[in-house]
């Protein structure tokens, strides 16, 4: 043994100066758990920051949606007593007349609806007018569904939906459109043109539409009472 308080003592480099393999495997585990909850974490707000976009989108487009249907049968036009009479079963039908129906795709209900109107989406210099306004449900290439609205200049041609026509909304889940009558019936179609409806016109109307997919599915309701509005019509 040397006795050279000089001398540097020699030491045991495992036990006192190093990590041993169990201490580096225990850190590399605890690091790996921490990075683990750190992008967890990331990918959570993320994930709910992409939520919160798409709400966002969905909600701005139903309230243009619902802001243009609102504007179109603000306007709406019909023909009034005495010009308008029960029509003959030989007769044209009321060119102002109010349609509304039901159709079944892909298990889903949407709402149809044809009306006339003085609102049109691209006002021209001499565009006055009473426009044909048709809404209409179709499917695109993924398999979603748009909801159109078709414009038409009398005279009004028979309906064919057209590549031109203006989407409304996509990503449709369901349209529905409730009509009511002078006492408050709720009717789930209506035709102007059919005893049923007394040849009458609604009193006012309400949307429910429903966006986004099966998982993330956001539903938005407007009721619009009409300005324009006719009453059963005489007998001729």
């Amino acid at each position: 043994m040397c006795n050279n308080p000089n001398h540097p003592a020699k030491y045991n480099s495992v036990g006192h100066g190093a990590f041993t393999l169990l201490e580096i495997l225990v850190a590399m585990f605890i690091l790996t758990l921490i990075m683990g909850l750190v992008f967890g974490s990331f990918n959570g707000v993320f994930s709910n920051a992409d939520r919160l976009n798409a709400s966002g989108d969905l909600h701005e487009m139903a309230d243009v949606c619902l802001g243009r249907m609102i504007d179109d049968l603000q306007a709406l036009h019909v023909l009034q007593v005495p010009r308008h009479k029960t029509p003959d079963m030989d007769e044209t039908p009321d060119i102002f007349r109010v349609v509304g129906d039901t159709e079944i795709m892909g298990g889903n209900s949407f709402a149809t609806l044809r009306f006339t109107s003085l609102a049109r989406l691209a006002p021209e210099k001499n565009g006055g007018g009473i426009f044909e306004i048709v809404y209409y449900v179709q499917a695109d290439d993924d398999g979603m569904y748009r909801l159109y609205r078709a414009e038409n200049r009398y005279p009004y041609p028979e309906f064919e939906p057209k590549e031109t026509d203006p989407v409304m909304c996509e990503q449709l889940l369901s349209l529905k459109l409730t009509y009511y009558d002078k006492e408050g019936r709720e009717f789930e179609a209506w035709d102007s043109d059919n005893d049923d409806y007394e040849y009458s016109t609604p009193r006012a109307i309400r949307v429910d539409l429903k966006l986004g997919n099966e998982e993330n599915a956001y539903e938005f309701q407007t009721g619009i009472n009409l300005a324009v509005f006719r009453d059963v019509s005489p007998k001729r």
